[in-house]
């Protein structure tokens, strides 16, 4: 399957953005299908996730903008191909054929004093979301389902997993805040981070998690950012990213247990 190169911040991106989503989630218009009548088409999941044949279910004029729409002068950092997850992937997330280097940034994190995320040890895995506490949906059920699967490993394996948290609402999501709310998640591996907007968006962008800032912010606001969970190897790279409102709690575990056997990433 052709590999597709997807600028995070370029115009297909922010033109889906516009069409579908004000808030975190971005969701889709239902449609019965295989998943019953919640099905959702989710075009920037979709465009994320390198599903481009999915485009046929928006109809052939807005595939046909998309396939027309030009990439130049757009910013390109953070850039990465993502291969169409079928048969020939031993993974249910995605393989990135171009890896993301680490995210950008020093933070103020709940495990004491400032850090940055850094590559696991050989063999081991770190797991990176961008997220907020005051997410009413998508964030919550994304740490729930990480937490899940991660709980569902043998214990000798569970140690070999650390995940990061950094927060896309720094306003409102301070260092014991962000601690409240991972413990909900019975994760000890787990830090949150927060920091500037600017270092969080920055952050963000460099390993294509699209960031932006609420235009109001009064009241519950939410804000709007990518959902990918972020797979890094002890190299320093992400191979690979999950959607995991698009996988099941199963098929999650199994692929943090088939990268801590060493298994290729691909």
């Amino acid at each position: 399957m052709r590999a597709v190169q997807i600028p995070p911040n370029g115009p297909e991106i922010r033109l889906i953005v516009q069409l579908v989503s004000t808030c975190c989630r971005a969701r889709g218009t239902p449609v019965p299908g295989v998943r019953g009548e919640h099905d959702t088409i989710d075009p920037v999941n979709l465009l994320r996730n390198g599903r481009i044949a999915a485009f046929a279910a928006f109809g052939g004029a807005l595939a046909a903008a998309l396939a027309g729409c030009s990439s130049s002068g757009s910013d390109q950092t953070g850039t990465a191909q993502i291969t169409q997850i079928g048969p020939s992937s031993a993974y249910a997330g995605a393989v990135l054929t171009k890896p993301y280097a680490l995210p950008t940034g020093t933070f103020s994190a709940t495990s004491g004093g400032t850090e940055s995320i850094k590559a696991p040890a050989k063999g081991d895995l770190t797991l990176v979301f961008y997220g907020f506490t005051h997410c009413t949906d998508d964030c919550p059920t994304t740490m729930a389902d990480v937490s899940a699967a991660w709980r569902g490993l043998p214990k000798a394996e569970q140690s070999r997993i650390t995940i990061d948290v950094v927060t896309t609402d720094p306003w409102r999501d301070t260092v014991p805040v962000l601690s409240s709310w991972l413990a909900r998640f019975d994760l000890p591996s787990s830090t949150g981070l927060t920091g500037s907007w600017s270092v969080i968006q920055a952050s963000g962008t460099s390993v294509g998690v699209d960031v932006e800032k609420p235009t109001v912010m009064t009241g519950d606001y939410q804000v709007t950012h990518g959902l990918q969970v972020l797979g890094y190897t002890s190299d320093g790279e992400a191979h690979i990213e999950w959607l995991v409102e698009d996988i099941t709690v199963t098929q999650l575990r199994a692929d943090f247990a088939r990268v801590l056997s060493g298994a290729p990433i691909q």
